[in-house]
Order: C-alpha cells, then structure tokens, then sequence
C-alpha cells in the first residue's frame, strides 16, 4: 500500500464528514419547514486494498452512499388520512358555528317568540276588536314576525354564498397542489435515474406535503406506480393526477338540482369527466363545506320556506272568511303565495294590511262590532299541529330547526375535538421518527467536526511521510 493510499483515505474521510455537517445544517435550519423529515448520511467503507504480506488487505477509507430521509410511510399515511378527516370536521365546525349565530337568540327577539307574539296579539284584538291601539300592535306583531323570518332566510342564503366563495377558492387550491404534484414526479423521475435511484429526499418531502394538502381538500387514494410517480385518485370519481398529467376541477353557478343544491350554487367539473362532480366529493374540506351547504343550509332554508307557506296559508284561509272594521269579506292577511318553493322570500303582509289596520278582519259576519270569532280562530292556530303532516306546532317545528342545528354542530364539535387528538399522536409519532432534535444535531456537528480534523491529520501525516521519504532519496 503506496502512501497515496493513505492520502486517498484521509481524503474520502474529510468528504464523509463534511457531507455530515452539511446534512446536520440543512437538518438544523430546516427545522420548523412543514413536512421536513430529517436526513442522515449513510456511509459504508471503501473497499480494502492489497497490504504487506501475502493475503493481507487494509482498509481504504470510506464512501458516501446517499443522503437518506428518515421516513415511515405508513405514518405517512395515516397523517394524510387524519389531516383529511380532520380539515372535513373544521370546515364544517366553522360553517355550523356561523349557522348557530343566525339562530342565536339571546337577545330575547328569536323568531318563536316573535311568532308567539303575534298570536298573542290577536288574542288581545279577540278581547277589544274595536281597539285601534290593539289592531296596530296586531300589524306591528306581524311585520316584526314577516322581518325575522326575512332576515333567517337571507343569513342562510348569505351562508350559503359564503360556502359558494370557500369552495371557488379550494378548487384553485386543489388545482395548484395537483399542477404542482404532477411537476415534482416529472422532477423526481428525472433526477433519480439509474439502476441504483437516489432519493433527492427534500423533493420527496415536499411530495409528501402537497399530496397530504391534496387529501386535506378532497377524499383520495394515492399509490405509487412502478416508476416512482404518485398518483391520485379521488374515491367514487376516478383518477385526479397520472403521472405527470392532472386533471383540472371548475366551478360555475346552474339551477336547484333534487339532491340539495339550491338555485344558482356553485357546481364542480372536471376536464376529465362527464357530468358534475358536485355530489360526488366527500371528505376533506370540499366534501365538509358541500354537506354543509347542500344538506344543512338546504334543509333549513325548505323548512323556513314550509313554515312561512304555512303561517300565510292558514292565517289568509281564515282572515278572508271574515269582515275587516270596514265590513269587507275577503281580504288577506299575509300576501298570497303560490307554493312552498321561496316562500321565506316571498313571505309578507298584505296590501290592504300595510296600508290600514282597519283591514284586519275580527268578524265572522257584517256590521258585528263585538264579533271576535275570526281573531279567536287564528289566535288557536297557535296550538294547532299544523306542521310535519300534522306532527307539530309552529312554535315546534321552528324550535325542532333550531334544536337540529344544535345537535349537529355539537355531535361534528365532539368528533373533532376526538380527531384533534388523534393528529397529535400522530404527529408526536411523526416527530419521533422524523423530527430534528437540535441538540442532537449540534452533537453530531462536534462529533463530524471532531472527524474532518482527524482525517486532515491523517493527510497531514502522509504528507511528512512523503517528505521524510524524498528526503532519504536525497541522502
């Protein structure tokens, strides 16, 4: 073994140190960077030369063999199903908490005492039906009840568009994350050739990342084809990303469809297929905010128009039996409406009532002052199951709107309190197999530190044995 030898293993030892301070660097820096896993260098020894004597072999130093990220795939995987489980429940928790407000009614004025409080006024008319003081607070009840129900059916709506707006937003997302996935398999394929593929790890990490935004949107498998491509498929509609192609996924506004999507929402579509996908996306934030949307919002907003239609109906079937102050028969209450479809919309007084209490009818025949049948009948509407097929009140079926909501916000809020913690086991898990440990990193800097100055003395040392020798020769 020449001393050229030694050279040469003073000189693969620097490199295999300096390669560790390098890693343990980048380890440090990248420290808090999403999706980091941590890098290692794996080294192995060179292989042994011929040495004096017959049979001997001495060692030549060492070579890199690749940088490696400290990685479990199957942990991996289930943090991607867990941020998707986990982005469905908070973007519904969000929706729902907005939904809860509209319903909030600690200031006393919700609309079931405001319904309540009609009745009641009609109950006072059916005392004094010559009250004029009775007949305008009669009015006033009214308009009070047609303004609260005007103002939930507009908050649902405005939810509803808020809703429409979020997902605009995620489908560019889901577009970008799916642009820039295909992009990194084209990368990654590229420079990982050869028998013997490399892993450009960080490459590989920001991979990781944008397929588990990817999952955070939308409900999706992933698998790996045999030349190292993820690819993505989204679970009861087909493939989202092939190798390095994408599809594209759309937005654009059509009418009420029998599934809940009200009149000019938002519908999905993708380049690749045929049709809406709208009903078909589940899970992640999407499949959270279109249950929301056109199950939750859509309910509300038929039940609303259901109790409005009602309230107009029945009321204007007694009100145009009866005599106003003035002695006219057929006057209505409430405006006329067609059937139940916007009815919350459509739903208030009627001319004749907005332009004079005298309309309003108390009588069951003419020229009775003191007749108060038709004020009594519509005050017992009240106690009258005349909603759900003649299952509840009005007062009931309202409060059953608000109860449901109730019960869904709190039933999706326990869930995703439970799925928090699930994710911080995971992550903690994630942590302490991928994780940078500072203080184990700085270590390792001391002890590569430690061993590029010792392979520098080795070099060092070769290098007053090749003078030593040149010396002798001069001799």
């Amino acid at each position: 073994m020449g001393v050229g030898n030694v050279f040469q293993t003073g000189r693969t030892g620097m490199m295999a140190a300096k390669a560790g301070i390098a890693t343990s660097g980048h380890n440090i820096t990248n420290s808090n960077t999403e999706g980091f896993s941590r890098q290692r260098v794996q080294v192995a020894s060179e292989t042994p030369r011929p040495g004096p004597g017959t049979g001997n072999y001495i060692g030549s130093g060492v070579r890199i063999n690749r940088i490696e990220r400290v990685n479990d795939e199957y942990i991996e995987k289930q943090i991607q199903n867990g941020a998707r489980d986990l982005s469905n429940l908070e973007e519904k928790d969000q929706s729902l908490r907005q939904v809860e407000d509209i319903f909030n009614e600690m200031n006393g004025e919700g609309l079931n005492r405001l319904m309540a409080k009609f009745f009641n006024e009609f109950r006072k008319l059916a005392n004094d039906p010559n009250s004029q003081a009775v007949r305008e607070s009669v009015r006033e009840a009214a308009h009070a009840m047609v303004t609260d129900v005007h103002r939930l059916n507009k908050e649902v709506s405005e939810a509803s568009r808020h809703i429409d707006a979020k997902i605009e937003g995620y489908v560019g997302q889901l577009n970008a994350n799916t642009r820039e996935l295909t992009e990194l398999n084209q990368k990654i394929k590229e420079m990982e050739v050869g028998s013997n593929r490399t892993q450009i790890a960080d490459l590989h990490d920001r991979r990781d990342l944008v397929v588990k935004n990817i999952a955070s949107l939308v409900n999706v498998t992933t698998h790996k084809n045999e030349k190292g491509d993820i690819n993505v498929e989204i679970r009861g509609v087909g493939p989202l990303v092939n190798n390095v192609t994408a599809e594209q996924m759309s937005v654009f506004r059509s009418p009420r469809d029998d599934e809940g999507k009200v009149e000019n929402a938002l519908d999905v579509k993708s380049t690749g297929q045929t049709g809406t996908l709208t009903h078909l996306l589940k899970g992640g934030k999407l499949g959270g905010l279109l249950e929301i949307r056109d199950q939750t919002l859509s309910s509300i907003g038929d039940r609303l128009d259901d109790l409005a239609y009602t309230l107009a109906d029945t009321v204007n079937s007694i009100h145009k039996e009866g005599f106003s102050r003035d002695g006219v028969q057929g006057l209505m209450f409430f405006k006329p409406i067609a059937g139940k479809e916007g009815a919350a919309e459509m739903f208030d007084l009627s001319d004749s009532i907005k332009a004079s209490s005298q309309a309003i009818a108390t009588a069951a025949q003419p020229d009775s002052p003191a007749d108060n049948r038709v004020a009594i009948a519509i005050s017992g509407l009240q106690g009258m199951r005349l909603m759900a097929d003649g299952k509840a009140t009005v007062d009931d079926f309202y409060n059953s709107i608000v109860s449901d909501v109730g019960v869904i916000s709190n039933k999706n809020r326990s869930t995703l309190n439970q799925q928090k913690n699930v994710m911080t086991q995971l992550n903690k898990m994630r942590e302490q197999i991928s994780g940078v440990s500072i203080d184990e990193e700085t270590a390792n800097l001391m002890q590569f530190q430690h061993s590029f100055d010792a392979s520098a003395r080795v070099i060092a040392v070769a290098d007053e044995m090749v003078k030593t020798v040149l010396d002798l020769k001069r001799l």
